[in-house]
């Protein structure tokens, strides 16, 4: 399938480019508009960059003198710019106008207006000693061979005649205008268009050489011509001369006559770069050969030759119906549905092959995504055991090196006890006394209890009355919190668990400082502790209930083993909890509950209170 599709599309290509490359050239059409324009360049110097195109073989010799003098004095006058000249072919010069090349460009004011689009400006048009009125400086003069039986434009009919290209300003349209206006049809009245280049000399040569009947040169070329080549100038002779004098227009000419070579601005010269060149142009002296710049008065002649011959800019005039244009166009648009259908085609296909390619790549990205997050958690489990061991084997040497200091502790205690049974003191120092030796002993608790963990032995379990230890437990925190931050909520009295009691009240102190420790900067922080039942009785339920903002994100994360948002924490709290609750049979998550974050321990009740 891919094979014949690749075929088909290549077809449709070479039957396009051989389409374009022998059918006829497209009109410049009127919409065409030039490309955005650009913010000034900046050469090495650190200076604007001011680009002038312009097409060299165009020009006559005295032309040419007098543009150079024109480009030497710019470059004097605007030494804020770096000025550079660029030579092009006609086709290079229309391209790169369009593509935003250059500044500025030179050309005849028949090649303006056929390109004419929204950015472009005509700011100087060249005046000579020949031509000095601006609007009235180009012309056409139809030349033949001394020998040749043409004698009047009626003659020339059939003919082949010589131009300097096919879209020729003064070389094609202004005489097509003149042809029109003497009443010829000049889509049809020359045999054939022979393009001979730049100069116009080359026009000549055309004819003597036997490739064409009829020179059609820019006006003052003959004379030119007789000053430089006066033997080629003599074996010709102008045909269909127009019998009015012009007093400011001092050259032959065979047709009516148009306004000189112009200077234009396009869309990329910024507005001071147009108002310092107009400038210079306008007030730049005569050269030695007369060359000077004025500005033209209005371009509508040229606009009207165009729209009267239907070319340029307004060769859509010659489509004047739906079957002209299908007449016109017939195999474009045969190509075009033949191109659109292969496309669809095409773009069915290949949509087709990017869904199943889509779908393999999903499937192997997710195989990875979930090979990867494997791997990860693998790895977290083996760094997470690895702490876990050496936590344990720290904690294992810390409980034994701490029952040295609470001995002697302890053991002070009791002699100061001793002491004030023989010489009573204070009754304050007393009750301190007796709060250091009571804490001594919960400490020796601890310490045993995580000595029993590390020998494998096994913990005193027993029952307890859940009411009365949360109670104590939540009491001993009231005292060190400000008022209305906790509650508690005893909704069953009666309920018992078996466990160890120290292991309970690690769990329920180590929930109740977390809470504490969230809401820690929050002005209405709100901590409530629950005692319940569920699932008919056989199990309690412990729930610490607190205000403090979080997210789903942040409990997924301290579920985790040895995670912790505290910088002086060690992850091992929520830990510890969740395996004592394990050990007891029962279970410890953290879960989001409207706006509070519950901490909830089940226990399943003691066996004897299950059964009355």
């Amino acid at each position: 399938m891919s094979r014949v599709l690749s075929l088909f599309l290549a077809a449709v290509a070479t039957a396009l480019g051989l389409l374009l490359a022998t059918g006829t050239e497209p009109a410049n059409s009127a919409e065409e508009s030039i490309p955005s324009p650009r913010s000034e360049q900046l050469t090495a110097s650190g200076r604007p960059l001011l680009r002038i195109g312009y097409i060299e073989q165009s020009f006559s010799p005295s032309e040419r003198a007098g543009f150079q003098d024109t480009f030497a004095y710019l470059r004097k006058q605007l030494p804020q710019y770096e000025v550079s000249i660029d030579p092009y072919l006609v086709k290079d010069l229309e391209r790169a106008i369009r593509e935003n090349k250059m500044e500025f460009f030179l050309g005849a004011s028949g090649f303006y207006r056929r390109i004419y689009s929204r950015g472009l400006r005509d700011i100087a048009t060249m005046t000579t000693r020949v031509a000095p009125n601006p609007n009235q400086a180009i012309a056409t003069v139809f030349l033949v061979p001394n020998e040749s039986e043409i004698r009047s434009v009626a003659d020339m009919k059939g003919k082949r005649a010589a131009v300097n290209w096919l879209n020729g300003w003064s070389g094609v349209f202004v005489p097509l205008k003149e042809l029109q206006d003497q009443g010829y049809d000049p889509d049809r009245f020359f045999g054939a268009l022979v393009p001979a280049g730049s100069p116009m000399k080359k026009l000549l040569l055309a004819v003597q050489a036997g490739a064409a009947d009829i020179a059609m040169a820019r006006s003052c070329t003959l004379e030119e011509l007789r000053l430089t080549e006066p033997e080629l100038a003599a074996k010709f002779r102008p045909v269909g001369l127009k019998p009015e004098a012009l007093p400011e227009f001092h050259c032959l000419r065979s047709t009516d006559v148009y306004p000189n070579w112009t200077f234009v601005s396009t869309s990329l010269a910024p507005w001071q770069m147009s108002r310092d060149v107009a400038a210079a142009l306008l007030q730049m002296p005569k050269t030695a050969n007369g060359t000077g710049w004025a500005v033209v008065s209005d371009f509508s002649q040229v606009d009207n030759l165009y729209k009267s011959l239907r070319r340029g800019p307004y060769e859509y005039l010659r489509i004047r119906s739906v079957s002209d244009f299908v007449r016109r166009y017939s195999l474009f648009l045969f190509l075009g549905l033949f191109a659109v259908v292969g496309l669809i085609l095409h773009s069915w296909y290949v949509r087709y092959l990017v869904n199943v390619r889509t779908r393999e790549l999903q499937l192997a990205v997710q195989k990875e995504r979930e090979a990867e997050a494997a791997q990860k958690q693998a790895l977290e489990q083996i760094q997470s055991l690895e702490r876990i061991s050496t936590i344990g084997a720290v904690s294992s040497m810390i409980t034994h090196e701490l029952n040295g200091p609470i001995s002697v502790i302890s053991n002070s205690c009791n002699a100061l006890q001793r002491q004030f049974e023989r010489a009573p003191v204070s009754p304050t120092l007393e009750q301190t006394i007796d709060l250091i030796a009571r804490q001594c002993d919960k400490a020796s608790g601890i310490v045993n209890h995580v000595r029993n963990y590390v020998k494998h032995r096994e913990a005193q379990l027993e029952t307890i009355d859940l009411a009365s230890d949360v109670t104590r437990i939540f009491n001993s925190w009231l005292l060190k919190t400000p008022a209305g931050v906790l509650e508690l909520d005893i909704r069953t009295r009666a309920l018992s668990v078996f466990w160890n009691r120290l292991e309970l009240e690690l769990c329920l102190r180590n929930v109740i400082k977390n809470a504490l420790e969230a809401n820690a900067g929050n002005q209405r922080a709100k901590i409530r502790v629950v005692l319940s039942q569920e699932d008919a009785g056989t199990k309690a339920v412990i729930s610490v209930f607190d205000n403090a903002p979080t997210d789903e994100g942040s409990l997924a994360a301290h579920s985790r083993p040895l995670n912790t948002s505290k910088e002086t924490g060690t992850g091992l709290g929520l830990l510890i909890v969740r395996t004592l609750c394990e050990k007891a049979a029962g279970n410890f998550l953290i879960r989001r509950s409207g706006e509070f974050t519950e901490a909830r321990i089940t226990l399943p009740v003691a066996k004897e209170q299950e059964h009355a």
